[in-house]
């Protein structure tokens, strides 16, 4: 168990490397901009609070206002409200998907010779095998298909669906086990049974720290000096964070074990802002399901040998569209301009703290009534 002294060393001799890199995506669910230790010492994250200091903080990096609009915008490179995923959530009992004629960011990778692995949360929709991971270039997924759900029994929060699939096969196996366990569970076994000879993608999304609030005993345990009781989400939501936090130490020591840590990018962005009364998004007002600041400026950071700059805040504009052409071009590949996306490639700021590549960005356009209006690629389920 680490404590709060416990931080990964920075890293060292930064380069850029001669073969493709190995990329590392987190996603860190409904995560807010303050509730990390480098910026609130009340929160114990000793791993991030390391890769982001001796990597580049991105402070002025946007997403959409919650989870399935942001997840679409990422691995499709395009504003939400052009994919009709503007208008809310994907429900666990809705037959929609994000579209399944836009070639999404493993497809890309795929072309490049990588190889591609989704973990955690995929909440873009399942109602046809075509819409699930691995029907959309990922080689393997672990994890659920919904959007909310139990950390241990993993059933969904709209039907009580049982969600935790290999692939499209249900995994039983997962009942009892916390989802930040499972995660690090199957990136390590992946890690373990890779065998280096391909460059390797992987899409790492926690269900932390999206509710219900329920962390792991041992990591409430170091937010004892706090009252559950006048500071519910203060206790269960940094539990949480500890969790998540955890897991990626594991992970880090994982690619170092391996020997492919001086040739991984890791990269990490929240997906939209904590949720009222849960995340704290200080400074900036708003919260999740909100076009505010708190509801659509990320926590963000990236870190890796490779980079050209280290130990710096960038504030140039970022916007959860750009991770697509930019993971693409540091893969060693280009995204034609015929398939249109939304994106700019940012490398040179995310990796040598330069400028941003965007001046403006929209945080959505919607002119259509919630009622009766087909949504999230609907009629690809029918």
């Amino acid at each position: 168990m680490f404590s709060r002294s416990n931080f990964f060393p920075a890293a060292a001799n930064i380069k850029r490397g001669d073969s493709p890199p190995n990329i590392i995506w987190i996603f860190g669910d409904d995560y807010g901009f303050n509730d990390v230790g480098f910026r609130n010492p009340n929160v114990i994250s000793p791993n991030m609070d390391a890769l982001a200091q001796s990597g580049i903080i991105l402070t002025n990096a946007y997403t959409a206002p919650q989870c399935s609009p942001s997840r679409g915008s990422f691995l499709s490179g395009r504003y939400s409200y052009k994919s009709a995923m503007q208008h809310g959530v994907i429900l666990d009992n809705k037959p929609q998907c994000l579209g399944l004629d836009y070639t999404i960011l493993p497809g890309y990778l795929k072309e490049l010779g990588y190889e591609t692995h989704a973990f955690g949360k995929w909440h873009l929709g399942y109602c046809r095998d075509e819409c699930t991971p691995t029907h959309r270039g990922f080689d393997s997924f672990s994890g659920g298909f919904s959007g909310e759900g139990e950390f241990y029994e993993h059933t969904t929060a709209t039907g009580g669906y049982y969600d935790w699939h290999l692939g499209t096969e249900v995994d039983y196996d997962a009942i009892g086990k916390h989802s930040e366990d499972l995660i690090g569970y199957y990136v390590n076994k992946t890690l373990d049974e890779y065998d280096q000879s391909s460059p390797l993608f992987m899409y790492v999304a926690f269900h932390n720290v999206h509710s219900p609030l329920d962390p792991k005993p041992e990591f409430l345990a170091l937010y004892d000096d706090l009252d559950a009781s006048t500071d519910y989400s203060g206790f269960f939501f940094s539990g949480l964070v500890s969790g998540m936090d955890y897991i990626i130490g594991g992970i880090v020591d994982k690619i170092k074990e391996i020997g492919i840590y001086e040739n991984t990018y890791i990269l990490f962005s929240s997906d939209n802002g904590g949720d009222v009364g849960e995340g704290d998004n200080s400074p900036h007002r708003g919260g999740k399901s909100t076009l505010w600041e708190g509801g659509c400026k990320a926590n963000s950071w990236t870190h890796s040998p490779l980079l050209g700059a280290s130990g710096v805040e960038n504030n140039g504009l970022m916007h959860v569209t750009d991770w697509l052409p930019t993971i693409v071009d540091l893969a060693g590949g280009s995204v034609p301009a015929s398939d249109g996306l939304d994106g700019f490639v940012q490398t040179d700021m995310v990796i040598n703290n330069g400028d941003s590549a965007r001046t403006t960005m929209i945080y959505n356009i919607d002119r259509e009534s919630d009622i009766g209006q087909p949504k999230f690629g609907e009629m690809a389920c029918r």
